[in-house]
């Protein structure tokens, strides 16, 4: 780890950083605006196609289950002359970032998965900016590196609102230095809080994770807060993630949530390994995960313990002791 260290400030010092706010995309919810729709009655897979007619070129595979967001029925606007014939048969979507258009017999609303309004923003903050009014929910520090976290909640019961704060700080003896800052905010729903902010990958390449239970899981990069990848909610809907645990060697994130998922595995480069299925109802309230040599263990408050290989299959279900 000192290694890395000093390497990331030879980079910072070296280079330096431009900060400014990320993109979430935003529609225009019209008339013609569906939002987010589920894809059903095909066998395996419909076809996300360039343009609205059956032969046009294919974009992407879409399985049955999959979820596509900013769905429109909007003809008028899409439709050219090319496709009028057969563009009432198709709705404009997007998958997994590729805008395109499916056959309309194979999707139905998913009102569950559309995206609440959620914001980002990158930019410097002092450690006194960045902690605020909020609590402080992640303090993690290597040699002259450190990363701090605070969580805020709005007291305005009419607009409810969560902001959690991330940002890196080098300390050169004469104090702690902000490099960056990573601000994410969003509407509040339900009693459990949206927005956590945790350290994760393995000691010689740690990341920073935030987790937004409305939008997606995002890793950024330990050296500029930049985002490296977002798994959204679409792909893995995650719950309120409020037990989880990072693979020491392998910087794997194992993630459940009181109010669902159920266990699932995410590398570090953004991929989701496995999803193990418990279909028991008295297990429910996760308190805990451990990484055992061979098996993983997740302790629930119902009393029961859930023991799984590391591939994801379920060993057995026992009472906690």
């Amino acid at each position: 780890m000192k290694r890395f260290a000093s390497f990331i400030i030879a980079v910072i010092l070296c280079f330096g950083f431009s900060f400014s706010s990320a993109e979430r995309k935003t529609v225009e919810k019209d008339q013609y605006y569906l939002g987010a729709m589920r894809v059903v009655r095909c066998r395996e897979y419909v076809t996300l196609r360039e343009a609205p007619y059956k032969t046009a070129k294919e974009l992407a595979k879409v399985p049955l289950g999959a979820i596509v967001l900013f769905a429109s029925k909007n003809e008028k606007k899409y439709a050219y002359s090319p496709y009028k014939k057969q563009a009432h048969m198709f709705i404009k979507c997007e998958y997994e970032g590729q805008e395109g258009y499916i056959l309309k017999q194979f999707l139905e609303k998913a009102p569950e998965y559309e995206p609440v309004e959620s914001k980002v923003e990158n930019r410097k903050m002092t450690q006194e900016e960045l902690i605020g009014n909020g609590e402080k929910v992640l303090e993690w520090e290597e040699f002259n590196i450190s990363v701090l976290g605070a969580h805020e909640l709005s007291n305005d019961p009419q607009q409810p609102w969560e902001m959690i704060r991330v940002g890196c700080f080098i300390d050169d003896g004469d104090g702690p230095e902000p490099v960056w800052g990573y601000i994410e905010s969003v509407q509040q729903t339900g009693q459990n809080n949206n927005l956590k902010a945790f350290m994760g990958g393995t000691e010689d390449d740690p990341y920073v994770f935030v987790y937004d239970a409305e939008y997606g899981l995002t890793m950024l990069d330990l050296m500029d807060g930049m985002e490296v990848w977002t798994l959204p909610k679409t792909v893995c809907p995650l719950g309120d993630a409020s037990v989880y645990a990072i693979g020491e060697n392998t910087g794997i994130l194992y993630v459940t949530g009181s109010d669902g998922p159920d266990p699932v595995a995410i590398s570090s480069e953004g991929n989701v390994l496995w999803r193990s299925e418990i279909d028991d109802p008295e297990v429910y309230g996760p308190k805990e995960i451990k990484l055992e040599q061979y098996q993983i263990e997740i302790l629930y408050e119902s009393g029961k313990t859930v023991k799984l290989e590391y591939n994801g299959q379920l060993i057995g279900i026992e009472d906690t002791l």
